[in-house]
């Protein structure tokens, strides 16, 4: 029985995206006696992160938590510069990232950041950019990457002296798309308090992402289908 005549391309199809969101991502980590008092301050660091959103003329709802976690830490124990199998008890560690969505306006980011920086305590801020809707760029690369799949292919197949045949299969596995640029971090609480619009006077370059589509065809051996 004769083996079928087949050809698997994969493609790959990228765009280049003008972003429209900033996202500010709150990081804070923080070391407490106790898993109750740990618990409370990461509900009082979300009514912190809510108020300075109000006083920026923005809805507390805005600010999304995204990690919370409270997890006991330890601390290996060394003896004369050698472990020795025991374990001190640090404390429980909140870990707890807020993120907040705005439009593109520096006035409005160094006025936010700033209001962070007064507020709370132990946390990074990490500046993003990203799309609001990332759904029809996505449905863009799977187009341009089929595309280029079958480009590809019939380059291929004609230089092997055969004719790209119908499609077999096309093997696509959806993940979720990431179209972010990370643009600046703020270490500590001071640097949060000393923005201003100047000092963030960032222009984003376009956010680049790609995905790929795997195409199966049947070939045909010369140009009639022999």
């Amino acid at each position: 029985m004769e083996t079928e005549k087949l050809i698997t391309v994969t493609g790959r199809g990228n765009i280049h995206v003008v972003p429209d969101v900033t996202r500010v991502k709150i990081e804070i980590a923080s070391l407490f006696d106790s898993y109750q008092i740990a618990y409370k301050m990461a509900s009082a660091n979300l009514k912190d992160v809510g108020e300075v959103l109000t006083v920026c003329g923005l809805k507390k709802e805005m600010a999304k938590t995204i990690n919370f976690d409270i997890e006991k830490r330890f601390h290996d124990v060394y003896k004369n510069g050698h472990y020795t199998g025991e374990q001190e008890f640090l404390g429980y560690c909140l870990q707890q990232t807020i993120k907040i969505d705005l439009g593109m306006d520096n006035v409005l980011l160094a006025k936010l950041i700033k209001g962070l920086g007064e507020r709370l305590t132990d946390m990074e801020i990490r500046i993003e950019y990203t799309v609001r809707d990332p759904r029809p760029h996505q449905l863009k690369m799977i187009e341009r990457a089929v595309k280029d799949a079958t480009e590809k292919a019939r380059i291929m197949a004609q230089a092997a002296g055969c004719t790209l045949g119908l499609v077999k299969s096309i093997d696509y596995s959806e993940t979720e798309i990431h179209i972010y640029s990370q643009a600046r971090n703020l270490h500590e609480c001071s640097e949060a308090k000393g923005c201003t619009a100047d000092s963030l006077d960032i222009t984003p370059d376009d956010l680049c992402a790609g995905e790929d589509v795997t195409v199966t065809w049947y070939l045909s051996n010369g140009k009639h289908g022999e």
